[in-house]
């Protein structure tokens, strides 16, 4: 499977989530990486955000299957 992974955030910080993800995925043998939108179609995409403030990934990108959560998402993280 392509894993595709966005920082919402994108500060200076690892975002410890994406890693652990990252590293489940990649000891399964899939390929693993941020997100190039003009670059990649995905088979998953990992969303990830920790403050509220955030702004959204806008770039479209494709992919089958888009999963968000961290605490940026509050209540209702999808």
């Amino acid at each position: 499977m392509k894993i595709g992974l966005i920082d919402v955030d994108g500060c200076n910080f690892p975002n410890l989530a994406l890693m652990k993800l990252s590293a489940w995925h990649r000891a399964k043998g899939d390929s693993v990486g941020f997100v190039q939108p003009l670059f990649g179609n995905y088979d998953l995409v990992y969303q990830s955000k920790v403050f509220t403030f955030s702004q959204e990934f806008k770039t479209a990108f494709k992919c089958l299957h888009l999963i968000q959560g961290g605490s940026g998402y509050g209540n209702d993280a999808r």
